[in-house]
């Protein structure tokens, strides 16, 4: 019995144009994101600001200026930069796919380039960035190394306990 599936009758679900622009788009920013270039500035920027934001509930009238900064020079690097990449790039296209599009959910809600993404235009989000950063420098953040706990294997510790199969005598 033959159980192969002849090519033409292969439906290929939930990929369309649309997804398929959005992916490039996506692999684009994460490229730029991590790029020696847009690391420079971010860092330049968050030392540049990172004494004036506060751990407090009120928010000062300068971190809007501060944010306003930040939204202004991010987006125009990020837009810059994916429009050299991509020469036919839409802006207002990618920002439809992002509302449209429910099959986008999972990518949106996780992933520290759509966390940074989001800071752009999220006050609060923008605001724990910069808390973050501050805590780091001023050495308050607690670093993974502290929930790690690096052990020996038994087997390589103690050569009583046996390893492998044990033949029958």
């Amino acid at each position: 019995m033959d159980t192969t599936v002849p090519d033409e009758s292969i439906d290929i679900i939930c990929k369309t144009q649309g997804s398929q622009f959005f992916d490039d788009v996506i692999g684009h920013i994460e490229d730029i994101v991590l790029s020696e270039e847009f690391q420079v500035l971010h860092n330049n920027f968050l030392e540049k600001y990172w004494h004036c934001i506060e751990d407090t509930e009120e928010n000062k009238l300068e971190y809007m200026d501060i944010f306003q900064e930040y939204t202004n020079t991010f987006e125009t690097f990020l837009i810059q930069q994916l429009c050299a990449r991509i020469p036919d790039f839409n802006m207002r296209r990618f920002e439809q796919e992002l509302e449209e599009n429910e099959a986008f959910d999972d990518i949106l809600s996780s992933g520290e380039i759509i966390e940074l993404l989001h800071s752009f235009n999220s006050f609060e989000t923008f605001k724990e960035l910069m808390l973050d950063y501050r805590r780091t420098k001023e050495g308050h953040m607690e670093h993974l190394n502290t929930q790690i706990l690096v052990t020996t294997p038994y087997a390589a510790s103690d050569s009583t306990i046996p390893i492998g199969i044990v033949e029958d005598e």
